[in-house]
């Protein structure tokens, strides 16, 4: 029923919405357990409609894929995004991380041309994450492979997103160069109401500490779900406990030191 009532949109409608700048980026914090800061924040993208308002990446995302126009609004998005932690004094030392299409990887100048726009950003290659969705790969993925392979070469980090969801997990870790693992958030909602799960997580986690892999519990909603991650010895964790996605980065960010305040009072407290 949802998708007969989702919007249809035409491929001229996609692109002139791209060149106007109407699918901005929306930043959520991913934190380091340790500290309780920030280590990155998530480029998620919306699209900020002039009739419908704010649309998340569900209402659009296969319409843009279908139209073509992937590469064209990930420049976009990408750029935006650089552009605002460009010169953002809460941004030293804080990555950003952004998920790519396997048919965007799979452009051989994908890595070159992603390079370029990092670099004349000024931002450093060590600071980007490239993160990648286990269910999007191709089973040919020799080609995603070369592109992963030189941007981590040049320094960039990668990240197997929403491990777990597909078959391929263990191929992909074994010929792909991650250098992290995240744990989808089916697997955190679910830790209440299925015992089975925390076998399943320990092993995950065990796994990503054996490849010398950081590991990041999505979808931390929950002080009992938090508890349990830093159980684990998940290293971040990301999810609405830290901060929904905002559209400002300044106010991602302070939505961070908050929660790490009250965490702090709680132990003191205790």
């Amino acid at each position: 029923m949802e998708n007969q009532r989702k919007p249809k949109w035409s491929r001229d409608d996609m692109a002139r919405a791209i060149r106007r700048n109407e699918f901005i980026p929306f930043f959520q914090p991913k934190i380091d357990l340790v500290t309780g800061t920030a280590s990155c924040v998530e480029i998620l993208a919306r699209w900020i409609h002039p009739d419908l308002g704010i649309l998340p990446p569900g209402q659009f995302m296969s319409l843009i894929e279908q139209a073509g126009l992937i590469d064209e609004f990930t420049d976009s998005v990408f750029r935006q995004s650089l552009l605002s932690a460009r010169n953002n004094k809460l941004m030293d030392g804080v990555g950003m991380a952004m998920n790519f299409s396997s048919a965007t990887l799979q452009h051989p100048r994908f890595a070159s041309r992603i390079c370029s726009v990092v670099d004349e950003h000024g931002i450093p290659f060590d600071r980007i994450t490239i993160e990648v969705t286990e269910t999007s790969f191709p089973e040919n993925f020799s080609s995603v492979l070369a592109s992963l392979s030189i941007l981590r070469d040049r320094g960039f980090r990668i990240s197997i997103d929403d491990f777990g969801t597909g078959y391929s997990s263990l191929k992909l870790l074994s010929k792909l160069p991650f250098t992290e693992l995240k744990i989808d958030r089916i697997f955190i909602a679910g830790i209440a109401e299925d015992g089975k799960l925390t076998g399943i997580l320990e092993t995950i986690v065990q796994l990503a500490r054996k490849m010398h892999l950081s590991t990041v519990a999505e979808g931390i909603e929950t002080k009992k779900q938090l508890d349990f991650v830093l159980s684990l010895g998940c290293n971040i964790g990301q999810g609405f406990y830290f901060s929904a996605a905002m559209r400002n980065i300044d106010a991602a960010m302070r939505n961070v030191e908050r929660r790490k305040v009250r965490n702090e009072a709680l132990q003191i407290a205790a």
